[in-house]
């Protein structure tokens, strides 16, 4: 099977999710695609991990918690707190198994493409950028809109400002923060050179 052939499978299984998600999974593709472009990144991998992001994504809790007990994936307390965090990861296989997308770079950009991670690369930097900042999304927070803003030219830029704001928003909302946001957000503060701690 190749990638076009993954690509179909992917719009079809598009034509039986609810139209809203189906319609933010197509201006995420048109978004990682144009991000792609820019950022010297393969625009096929960005389509299919764009088109395979949100696989899950219209699942309740409980079939997410149900999944990832099938899958014997581990559950971190965050997970737990909000299984919606599960729904890229626990795609990973499903994409693997059914869609045979086996680009590990491709499934790491849908694994994380919520929480993000340590050691992303610039697909996975791509793919986590275009989910926030598609229009709908976006929604004209000045936040989101520097992040789209950095993300012309700089995805590190980019990727800590909007971990800034994901960080900020959760403190305000009370959501539960994931490991995996952290060490993302560390490693950039890290590689930037920009930490004021003493």
């Amino acid at each position: 099977m190749t990638m076009s052939d993954a690509e179909e499978l992917l719009r079809a299984a598009l034509t039986k999710a609810p139209a809203a998600l189906a319609e933010h999974v197509l201006r995420v593709t048109d978004e990682a695609m144009r991000l792609a472009v820019i950022h010297g990144v393969d625009r096929e991998s960005a389509k299919i991990a764009a088109l395979g992001h949100d696989l899950l994504r219209g699942h309740s809790d409980e079939r997410l918690l149900d999944i990832a007990a099938e899958q014997g994936y581990v559950i971190d307390d965050a997970d737990r707190i909000a299984p919606i965090l599960l729904h890229g990861p626990l795609a990973v296989e499903i994409l693997r198994e059914q869609y045979n997308v086996r680009d590990a770079e491709v499934l790491g950009a849908v694994a994380y493409h919520t929480t993000a991670h340590a050691g992303m690369t610039r697909l996975q930097k791509v793919m986590f950028i275009a989910d926030k900042i598609e229009p709908h999304k976006m929604g004209g927070r000045l936040d989101v809109i520097r992040v789209g803003d950095l993300a012309e030219t700089d995805l590190d830029a980019a990727m800590l400002a909007y971990l800034d704001y994901q960080i900020a928003t959760a403190i305000e909302r009370r959501w539960p923060l994931h490991p995996n946001t952290i060490a993302s957000r560390n490693e950039l503060i890290e590689q930037s050179g920009q930490t004021s701690a003493k």
